[in-house]
Protein backbone atom coordinates (compact mmCIF):
# COMPACT_ATOMS: atom_id res chain seq x y z
CA UNK A 1 0.00 0.00 0.00
CA UNK A 2 1.34 3.39 -0.94
CA UNK A 3 -0.22 5.96 1.39
CA UNK A 4 0.49 9.48 0.10
CA UNK A 5 -1.93 11.50 2.20
CA UNK A 6 -2.49 12.14 5.87
CA UNK A 7 -3.78 14.96 8.02
CA UNK A 8 -2.17 17.42 10.37
CA UNK A 9 -3.06 17.27 14.07
CA UNK A 10 -6.14 19.32 14.88
CA UNK A 11 -7.18 21.15 17.99
CA UNK A 12 -9.31 19.96 20.88
CA UNK A 13 -12.55 20.40 18.92
CA UNK A 14 -11.38 18.24 15.97
CA UNK A 15 -8.29 16.07 16.24
CA UNK A 16 -8.03 15.45 12.49
CA UNK A 17 -6.75 18.74 11.10
CA UNK A 18 -6.14 19.86 7.54
CA UNK A 19 -5.31 17.29 4.88
CA UNK A 20 -1.69 16.99 3.77
CA UNK A 21 0.04 14.92 1.11
CA UNK A 22 3.63 13.97 0.34
CA UNK A 23 4.98 11.95 -2.58
CA UNK A 24 6.66 8.56 -2.24
CA UNK A 25 9.83 7.80 -4.23
CA UNK A 26 10.88 4.23 -5.05
CA UNK A 27 14.37 3.56 -6.41
CA UNK A 28 15.17 1.28 -9.35
CA UNK A 29 15.39 -2.44 -8.68
CA UNK A 30 13.44 -2.28 -5.42
CA UNK A 31 11.23 -5.22 -4.39
CA UNK A 32 8.26 -4.57 -2.10
CA UNK A 33 6.68 -7.55 -0.35
CA UNK A 34 2.98 -8.29 -0.05
CA UNK A 35 0.95 -6.08 2.30
CA UNK A 36 3.86 -3.71 2.97
CA UNK A 37 2.80 -0.14 3.75
CA UNK A 38 4.83 2.86 2.56
CA UNK A 39 3.85 6.09 4.35
CA UNK A 40 3.80 9.67 2.98
CA UNK A 41 7.07 11.38 2.12
CA UNK A 42 9.23 8.24 2.26
CA UNK A 43 12.06 7.57 -0.20
CA UNK A 44 13.07 3.94 -0.70
CA UNK A 45 16.56 3.77 -2.17
CA UNK A 46 17.49 1.67 -5.19
CA UNK A 47 17.98 -2.05 -4.78
CA UNK A 48 16.08 -2.34 -1.50
CA UNK A 49 13.92 -5.23 -0.39
CA UNK A 50 10.94 -4.30 1.77
CA UNK A 51 9.67 -7.35 3.66
CA UNK A 52 6.06 -8.47 3.53
CA UNK A 53 3.93 -6.64 6.09
CA UNK A 54 6.56 -3.97 6.84
CA UNK A 55 5.47 -0.42 7.66
CA UNK A 56 7.98 2.02 6.15
CA UNK A 57 7.74 5.35 7.97
CA UNK A 58 11.19 6.77 7.22
CA UNK A 59 13.64 6.80 4.31
CA UNK A 60 15.47 3.60 3.37
CA UNK A 61 19.12 3.81 2.29
CA UNK A 62 19.98 1.93 -0.93
CA UNK A 63 20.68 -1.81 -1.08
CA UNK A 64 19.24 -2.91 2.24
CA UNK A 65 16.67 -5.36 3.56
CA UNK A 66 14.02 -3.55 5.62
CA UNK A 67 11.47 -5.33 7.81
CA UNK A 68 9.26 -4.75 10.84
CA UNK A 69 6.78 -2.25 12.24
CA UNK A 70 8.24 0.28 11.89
CA UNK A 71 10.61 -1.04 9.23
CA UNK A 72 14.30 -1.02 10.13
CA UNK A 73 17.36 -2.04 8.14
CA UNK A 74 18.08 -5.68 8.93
CA UNK A 75 21.10 -6.16 6.68
CA UNK A 76 23.02 -4.87 3.70
CA UNK A 77 22.39 -6.45 0.31
CA UNK A 78 25.14 -7.10 -2.24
Amino acid sequence: MFITSTHLPGDISRRAGAAASSPIAIGRGTWIGARATILPGVTVGEGCVIAAGAVVSSDCAPHGLYAGVPAVRKRDLP
